[in-house]
């Protein structure tokens, strides 16, 4: 693999979706940053109801407790990221082969010296990985922002109001918990493999509305299997229990991992991780055969 294509590759995408990809999430993490000081702009701050609660912090006497309070307070932080980024992620692979085609610049960037596989991997490449982690770095800079806020917070309330919170700092894991954090992109990614392959085939395969291509044919299938399982009196529904087993994650799953005393920092990984199906896999590599197929093949 030529990696000067590859690059030159990862760099157009990049270009093409620049807006979403750099200005959404720096905004995001603007407001997050903004939003306490605007919080104390709008209530009043004087009573000293903040102060009490720092007391009943600092008298935490096990650490593990704040440690959990350290991962809620982290995880607060991440959520908006991750449910934009994947919303984005949504649009960018229902996109990302069908505006080439709209506009017509498929048959530059065709001309040019870059095989079709290629341009489909990394376009993969880019919405299930590097886009997630654009909005990680930014959530992961919201973060350390707020700790050093927390820092400074901190030495304020030692010196001034002889409330002493290092020591429960010092055990709350704040740097483990990022990295898990981290962690779970890649099972996350893998989990959600399928969709992204069938959003691709789709972009690569409709010629109008690729949304409407998405989401038409999977009611189209709940609906005729619905009518089915009611009027011949069957007792399942395949399709649909097999996206709902495979989507969602079940309340005794959670439980499992809680009896086993699994660490709540690290069980979302643990959950995506047991998510992860071979056959779904596979077929989602056959959804991106189909893409590059139909790249190569259609007649634009």
């Amino acid at each position: 693999m030529n990696t000067l294509q590859f690059t030159t590759q990862m760099k157009k995408e990049l270009w093409e979706y620049k807006k979403i990809f750099l200005w959404i999430p720096v905004t995001l993490a603007i407001l997050l940053i903004c939003a306490p000081f605007i919080s104390l702009l709008l209530n009043d701050v004087s009573s000293g109801h903040w102060l009490t609660r720092f007391e009943r912090i600092s008298g935490l006497t096990h650490s593990e407790e704040f440690s959990q309070i350290a991962f809620g307070f982290i995880s607060v932080l991440f959520l908006p990221f991750v449910i934009i980024s994947g919303i984005i992620q949504l649009y960018y692979f229902i996109a990302c082969l069908f505006d080439e085609r709209r506009d017509l610049s498929i048959m530059f960037w065709r001309s040019l010296p870059v095989s079709d596989a290629m341009t489909i991997g990394v376009k993969l490449l880019v919405g299930a990985l590097i886009l997630p982690a654009i909005f990680l770095i930014a959530a992961t800079g919201v973060v350390l922002v707020f700790l050093m806020m927390i820092v400074i917070l901190s030495i304020i309330l030692s010196l001034g109001y002889d409330i002493s919170l290092w020591q429960l700092w010092a055990n709350s894991d704040v740097i483990w918990h990022l990295f898990t954090s981290w962690g779970s992109l890649l099972p996350y990614s893998l989990w959600m493999f399928p969709i992204y392959a069938w959003l691709m085939f789709v972009s690569a395969f409709a010629k109008k509305a690729p949304f409407l291509w998405a989401v038409l044919p999977i009611i189209i299938v709940l609906l005729v299997e619905s009518f089915f399982v009611s009027y011949f009196d069957l007792h399942t529904r395949f399709f649909a229990q097999t996206l709902m087993d495979y989507f969602t994650i079940s309340h005794n799953a959670l439980e499992i991992y809680a009896n086993q005393h699994t660490s709540i920092t690290v069980m979302p990984f643990n959950v995506m991780k047991d998510k992860i199906s071979i056959v779904a896999i596979l077929f989602g590599a056959g959804l991106m055969y189909g893409a590059y197929w139909l790249r190569v093949n259609k007649n634009h």
